[in-house]
């Protein structure tokens, strides 16, 4: 069983990774830390709580982190995810209450498992930069970090080259990148493969109703919705899941490294661009390129919907 560390800024997609992670075998959530990105410090360390009280996982810790990017003005996703970050999902008041820091708990624990934690961030990167700038060269202590951003050949979803959670916080991947961490990108190249269908919702909900495809249906709704009046897509990408995937299943992708500049500032902030190996700048990244669709798609809905 690999131990990991989710670092989520706790929309939809998130919930989805959390509820994919207690449902896979394979994994053992150790903790859960925060990041503001699709919606609010506060409100993303609220939906953590809800989520993991929905499947009586409270023994799983949540921890508080990053309330800002590093350096730019915060930039949300509430216009995808809902207000609350979780669609039209409604869950009580968490029971429980947040564990402590987020930065001190992954630096923590990665010095108690050395070589061991797998860190998967599926918001924007603050945390894990935070983290190395306190404890220089701690995320190399960890077995990996493998996280959902970028775009390289396709384009972006916030901008039209940008990603959202390389654009949210794009100088904490640089940062990352200049320390030479251990970092594979899912980009969506790769994500906008993975598409479940409102159809495939539907014949979820047709074979079971409990609480849990009760809010998957009421939570993804609206990420549909939006979907549908922005581009006419009768779906949702399952960007953040397809992060936990490649841990559960790699022979399902194909990474390289690759040569890149991440741009910063401005309208471009969070396009990374391709460069070669030898061009001035260049920073090095491993990315996963290619998916077998089909085959994460049946894991992926054999694990959140049992289709």
């Amino acid at each position: 069983m690999q131990p990991i560390v989710l670092d989520a800024d706790m929309g939809v997609d998130d919930a989805l990774a959390v509820a994919l992670a207690l449902h896979s075998p394979e994994l053992e959530l150790a903790g859960i830390t925060v990041v503001a990105g699709n919606v609010a410090q506060d409100q993303g360390t609220r939906n953590a709580l809800q989520v993991l009280e929905l499947f009586d996982r409270d023994d799983v810790p949540v921890f508080v982190g990053a309330a800002q990017p590093l350096r730019r003005a915060a930039v949300d996703a509430t216009s995808v995810h809902g207000n609350s970050g979780l669609g039209y999902a409604e869950l009580a008041e968490p029971r429980t209450v947040p564990a402590g820091s987020a930065v001190e708990y992954l630096i923590d624990e990665i010095r108690m498992r050395p070589g061991e934690l797998v860190i998967v961030a599926t918001g924007p990167l603050t945390n894990l930069a935070l983290a190395e700038r306190r404890a220089p060269g701690i995320l190399n202590s960890a077995r990996r970090v493998v996280a959902m951003g970028g775009a390289l050949w396709c384009g972006g979803n916030i901008t039209p080259h940008s990603e959202y959670n390389i654009h949210a916080d794009p100088h904490a991947l640089i940062e990352l990148l200049q320390a030479q961490v251990n970092l594979t990108l899912v980009p969506l190249d790769v994500t906008h493969q993975l598409l479940l269908t409102a159809a495939d919702i539907a014949a979820g909900q047709s074979q079971c109703s409990d609480t849990w495809s009760d809010f998957f249906d009421a939570a993804t709704r609206r990420v549909i919705e939006y979907g549908r009046e922005s581009n006419g897509l009768d779906g949702l990408h399952l960007h953040d899941p397809a992060v936990l995937a490649l841990l559960i299943e790699p022979s399902l992708f194909q990474t390289r490294t690759l040569h890149v500049n991440v741009k910063a500032e401005g309208t471009q902030a969070g396009h990374i661009a391709l460069l070669e190996e030898e061009d001035a700048g260049a920073l090095s990244v491993n990315c996963a390129v290619e998916v077998d669709a089909a085959g994460v798609m049946q894991l992926l809905r054999h694990r959140l919907m049992n289709i």
